[in-house]
């Protein structure tokens, strides 16, 4: 019975987000939501059922590397449209390079580049047009 009520409470968690039509930078959040509910599940389920298979196939498709995950939060940003911002990453310090139109775009694209996971710190070599 807890294994079914802890399905459907996903699910309503699911729709809900979806409902409330969530950010792409929302991603990161949900990632690390998913996978401390998916070890939770896996505890209270019965060892006979693998939830690791579908979970691994998805995992696959997700950026693993710092600049990989800035580059596609950039990219789904929709302030940031037409944006040329080139994403390099050395370990776990990211350099954003490119032209910004203003102070106000700098913020958004730093801000992203701060709060994503696995980034521990960034290197600012944006540039304003003057």
């Amino acid at each position: 019975m807890r294994q079914f009520a802890a399905v459907l409470i996903l699910i309503a968690l699911f729709v809900v987000l979806v409902g409330t039509r969530f950010q792409a930078s929302d991603g990161d959040k949900l990632a690390a939501i998913a996978r401390i509910t998916s070890v939770k599940l896996q505890n209270a389920m019965p060892p006979a059922i693998n939830f690791a298979s579908p979970v691994d196939a998805l995992r696959k498709e997700l950026p693993t590397r710092p600049d990989d995950a800035v580059k596609s939060r950039l990219t789904a940003d929709k302030r940031l449209s037409g944006l040329n911002v080139t994403v390099v990453a050395e370990g776990s310090t990211v350099k954003v390079r490119g032209v910004v139109p203003d102070t106000k775009t700098r913020k958004i694209v730093i801000s992203l580049a701060e709060n994503t996971t696995g980034v521990e710190q960034v290197v600012d070599e944006l540039a304003m047009p003057e």
